[in-house]
């Protein structure tokens, strides 16, 4: 799979104004025939596994929705397109990692 970002501007704000999907180059060169999936809004969705992404890339997502992050900020020219994937950087950045805890005690497993 040849994966990258692709950015949708919508005129409305019910979806939010910038959405940003995962494509598969590998499918067809142009959107929508290339749809994967689209990028959480918020990170630790993909904590709990409930988006479609996370069912996707499992444990990798977090490190999957990074890689395809930092590789959107270099080619991307649009300056609001930028900030919103900066802000997206730093939120993914801002999640911890989960630790495992116990089963029966759900205390942390030094």
């Amino acid at each position: 799979m040849n994966l990258k970002l692709y950015a949708i501007k919508n005129s409305s704000q019910r979806a939010g104004p910038i959405q940003l999907v995962v494509v598969d180059l590998d499918r067809s060169k142009y959107y929508p025939l290339n749809f994967v999936c689209v990028l959480p809004r918020y990170f630790r969705i993909l904590e709990r596994r409930s988006s479609k992404f996370a069912k996707l890339f499992g444990i990798r997502s977090h490190d999957m929705a990074k890689k395809l992050l930092i590789d959107a900020s270099r080619q991307e020219p649009d300056p609001e397109i930028q900030n919103l994937i900066t802000k997206r950087l730093k939120d993914i950045n801002a999640v911890p990692t989960a630790s495992p805890k116990g089963v029966c005690c759900g205390q942390l497993v030094q």
